[in-house]
């Protein structure tokens, strides 16, 4: 055997040996992430007499009163309200952010950097601050106890961040398509629906599916501005007070219909992720490849 041969195997064994150690850590990693969702939605299925004994990895038979104790509750008007909030708050993150970096990348006039620099200035307010002048505002404005506090205020650009990314992903198109465009007689608003809009779909994905997360499970907003009116009351406002808060005071309620409250909210999430998940990958990869 010649020596060559001999050093090509102690290479790939190496390489053989490496990876196997780097799999075995990257499952031990996996298994330390994903127990907790693990036990969450094993434990929502557990019977109660055996939730009352000793605990167990897997029910002895797989018990759905925990999920039909949530339809006592009005789920499907809460369901609603939460939907009304969360395709209204997208839409306007989808096309005002995208406006208004389409108005700060390609659109030319006095003072576009000095806007840009305000607009990102806003990102350094904590929430916390704003949060009492907002309420005032809205209060004074009748809107606290409606859903509006909810999903308008994005319509007014966007989003700081959002207009960040969109900003950036738009400068990496060539202005030669806008130029032509221009030349054919378009104006800006058909090179931003005709060209830009189609150019942009993975960042737009993004914004959409990431807004759609933060709304969805979004409890500070409708705790602030809509506790005092429960007809308005989204999903996870409506489950933590018509729900989990009666369990802490009821002990015909144990840790299954907890933990199938923790489910139901995190099904529409883990279904769009997983259907928009390699649109989120090329959309995130993307963005530090533009600008």
């Amino acid at each position: 055997m010649s020596t060559a041969t001999v050093k090509k195997r102690r290479v790939n064994k190496r390489k053989l040996t490496f990876t196997i150690v780097k799999y075995f850590f990257l499952a031990l990693v996996s298994i330390f992430f994903l127990f907790p969702i693990y036990a969450m939605v094993i434990n929502s299925f557990m019977p109660d007499e055996q939730l009352l004994g000793a605990r167990s990895l897997w029910p002895n038979y797989f018990y759905f009163g925990a999920y039909l104790k949530m339809l006592n509750i009005d789920y499907l008007r809460y369901f609603g309200n939460t939907m009304l909030v969360c395709v209204l708050y997208v839409g306007g993150v989808c096309l005002m952010s995208t406006l208004t970096a389409f108005g700060l990348a390609k659109v030319k006039f006095k003072g576009k950097n000095v806007v840009f620099i305000l607009i990102m200035s806003t990102v350094l307010l904590p929430g916390t601050v704003t949060s009492i002048p907002l309420y005032i505002i809205y209060a004074n404005l009748h809107w606290t106890g409606t859903l509006i506090p909810l999903w308008l205020p994005i319509w007014f650009g966007g989003g700081a961040m959002n207009i960040f990314l969109v900003r950036q992903f738009i400068k990496g198109i060539p202005n030669s398509y806008s130029e032509a465009a221009i030349l054919d007689g378009a104006n800006q608003i058909q090179i931003y629906y005709k060209i830009i809009l189609p150019l942009i779909k993975p960042i737009i994905t993004y914004l959409a599916v990431t807004g759609f997360f933060g709304c969805w499970n979004d409890f500070q907003g409708p705790l602030m501005y809509v506790m005092d009116a429960q007809e308005s009351w989204t999903l996870s406002l409506a489950l933590y007070f018509d729900f989990v808060e009666k369990i802490a005071t009821d002990n015909n309620n144990l840790a299954n219909a907890q933990m199938a409250v923790g489910v139901m909210m995190m099904i529409p999430c883990v279904v769009l992720f997983a259907f928009f998940q390699n649109e989120l990958m090329e959309g995130v990869s993307t963005i530090g490849l533009k600008g």
